[in-house]
C-alpha cells in the first residue's frame, strides 16, 4: 500500500528559513541560561503596580524575569534597541517564524533593515491545561488594548486605563513618543482562534508565583504594561521584574 505524500508549503519557519538554529539547539542554551540565574547577580528589581506601566533598560547577555507576585496578570511588553530606538520587536514577523504563541527557546524579532533576533525566552513556568478552541498562553495574535477601544466597543467615555496609554507613559521617560508605541507581545495572555479564525481569549492561566525569564540578544529597552483588560481574569494584579545581570555572584 502506497502512503499518500503530504504536501508541505514553503515557509519561512521551516528547517530552510529562519531561525537559524533548530529547536534542539534553543532549547538546550535556554536551559543553560536559565540555569545561570541562580549565580548572576540581581541589578534591578521593582514592581509595575496593576494597570499601570514602566519602562526599564537591560545590557546585552543580562536576564530579565516577569513574574505574577500576586495572581494572574497579563504583560502587554514592547521592546527597542535601547542604542537605536527606530529597531523595535515585530510582531507579525515573530508570529510568521514561531506561530500565535510564543515557548521557551523562541526569540523576538526586529523591524527591518535589520530584522534580527532582540530577545530569547528562555524558561516558563506555566503549565498548558487543554482549553477551549485549543488557546494557549503568550501570545502574539492581539493587539494592546486603547481608549479608544473602550469607547467604540464598551460605551465608556472619560479616563480608562489601557495598555497603549499606559506603554506610552512607560517610553516617554526615555525619550519616545506615544506614536513609538508598537503591538506587542502578551505574556500570560491565553487566546486563540475560533471557527470563523477571529481571535479570542480566556481568563490568563498564569497563577501566583508563575514566571517567564528572557534573555537579551542586544542593549534593550523593555516596556510592560500590566494590563487593565479582562484577559488577565477578573482582578487585575502587579507584575515583579527582576533583572539578573551577566557577571555570577
Amino acid at each position: 500500500m502506497n502512503t499518500p505524500q503530504v504536501h508541505v508549503p514553503p515557509s519561512m519557519s521551516g528547517t530552510g528559513g529562519y531561525p537559524k538554529k533548530g529547536n534542539a539547539e534553543s532549547l538546550k542554551r535556554s536551559k543553560e541560561l536559565a540555569a545561570s540565574v541562580q549565580t548572576r547577580k540581581v541589578v534591578q528589581s521593582f514592581i509595575i503596580p496593576a494597570t499601570t506601566g514602566k519602562g526599564f533598560k537591560v545590557a546585552k547577555g543580562e536576564i530579565f524575569r516577569i513574574t505574577c507576585n500576586e495572581g494572574p496578570q497579563v504583560a502587554d511588553m514592547m521592546v527597542f534597541n535601547s542604542d537605536d530606538y527606530d529597531e523595535c520587536f515585530w510582531q507579525s514577523r515573530t508570529r510568521v517564524i514561531y506561530g500565535g504563541h510564543l515557548k521557551a527557546g523562541d526569540e523576538l524579532w526586529s523591524v527591518p533593515p535589520k530584522s534580527r533576533a532582540m530577545l530569547t525566552m528562555i524558561s516558563d513556568t506555566l503549565e498548558y491545561p487543554p482549553l477551549e478552541g485549543g488557546a494557549l498562553p503568550h501570545d502574539l495574535l492581539y493587539c494592546r488594548c486603547d481608549a479608544r477601544l473602550y469607547e467604540l466597543v464598551h460605551k465608556r467615555t472619560g479616563k480608562n486605563p489601557n495598555c497603549n496609554d499606559n506603554l506610552a507613559d512607560a517610553i516617554a521617560p526615555f525619550g519616545l513618543k506615544p506614536t513609538d508605541v508598537h503591538d506587542p507581545f502578551n505574556v500570560f495572555m491565553t487566546t486563540g482562534l475560533n471557527a470563523e479564525g477571529r481571535p479570542f481569549y480566556l481568563p490568563s492561566v498564569s497563577k501566583k508565583g508563575d514566571y517567564v525569564e528572557f534573555h537579551a540578544e542586544m542593549n534593550a529597552l523593555i516596556a510592560i504594561s500590566a494590563c487593565p483588560g479582562g484577559s488577565s481574569g477578573p482582578k487585575s494584579y502587579p507584575l515583579q521584574i527582576d533583572v539578573y545581570g551577566k557577571d555570577v555572584a
